[in-house]
């Protein structure tokens, strides 16, 4: 696939992506609110990467691997990805913003904020399928048909580079660092954070979170082996995935601890209590790692620190979660 490294990850990676990154928006908060560690019964760190400037963390990865495509071929590319909402509107962003042309690929039950947020930051949206899988089928024959550098939103060593910066931050931010608990989809962001993690402080513990609708990690585990599943669907319409990734899935059992499941009710009471108590508006997915805190999933501990991944989310969703 054009554009696309599937090498192997490596630390120097996160450090030449953090340089990158650097250069265009700061570290994103690691914010301690203490009305939420009263609800929560201990103290918790959230990183609070709903406040990026595309919304959500994906902004990272998006930017990295844009930007070393741009070092490597020029700005005369064009690039296309396939994105549940969030990776797209990062894809766009960085775009526009560096001059790039960019089409994406979106399942048609995306939420409509995302839709209009892609279209608004000028790239061509393309609406295909029930799923995230039917959209990247159709994104790479577009890519293939059109010449186009493909931005895989989770499978790229720059993509995970991109994403691995967190764990940066997260030493400086909080040296006293002993868990993280992180949203899981197709693995991107949590093989980021936990290579880097566990490279630069292999004591600290890291948890996966996936709805129990969507738990293809879990079930891959479970099995020994990367599996695809029947069915998938959750709130937390930008993690469902029936099948994970193969350049992902030998990081993820290597360097993550456990990976938990959670129930709808509890990511919609997740996405309230955020609101509420941490101060910050989360989509479904985003509060994930709240929501497995809420279940009692994972053990406390004052050095926890919770990976709110994005904050998109549609009105009516939201004031759904409000009223639970």
């Amino acid at each position: 696939m054009l554009g696309r490294d599937v090498s192997p990850v490596e630390i120097a990676d996160i450090f030449a992506a953090e340089w990158r990154l650097r250069k265009v928006f700061p570290p994103s908060p690691l914010l301690n609110m203490e009305f939420l560690n009263q609800q929560l019964g201990a103290q918790v760190w959230l990183k609070a990467e709903n406040l990026l400037p595309s919304g959500a963390y994906k902004y990272r990865g998006a930017m990295n691997k844009i930007t070393s495509l741009i070092e490597r071929y020029g700005k005369e590319l064009r690039i296309v990805t396939a994105s549940s909402g969030n990776h797209g509107m990062a894809c766009a962003l960085a775009a526009r913003n560096l001059g790039v042309q960019a089409n994406v690929v979106v399942p048609v039950s995306t939420p409509q904020v995302k839709k209009d947020s892609i279209r608004a930051l000028g790239a061509n949206l393309v609406e295909v399928g029930a799923t995230y899988d039917e959209s990247f089928v159709s994104a790479c024959e577009l890519a293939e048909k059109e010449h186009l550098y493909y931005v895989h939103p989770t499978s790229d060593r720059y993509t995970v580079g991109g994403q691995g910066t967190i764990s940066l931050e997260i030493l400086d931010q909080c040296p006293q660092v002993e868990q993280i608990v992180v949203p899981i989809g197709g693995g991107g962001l949590i093989t980021g954070i936990a290579l880097t993690m566990k490279t630069l402080k292999p004591s600290v513990k890291i948890y996966g979170v996936m709805p129990a609708g969507s738990a293809v990690y879990v079930e891959s585990r479970r099995q020994g082996q990367l599996v695809t599943l029947d069915h998938c669907s959750s709130m937390a319409d930008a993690v469902v995935r029936k099948t994970g990734e193969e350049y992902l899935y030998p990081y993820i059992e290597k360097y993550v601890d456990d990976i938990f499941t959670v129930t709808e009710d509890s990511i919609r009471q997740a996405v309230r209590t955020a609101c509420l108590y941490g101060k910050l508006t989360l989509e479904g997915s985003g509060a994930l790692a709240l929501a497995a805190l809420l279940e009692k999933k994972c053990p406390l501990s004052p050095g926890t620190v919770l990976i709110c991944s994005g904050g998109n989310i549609d009105k009516a969703v939201l004031d759904l979660c409000m009223q639970a």
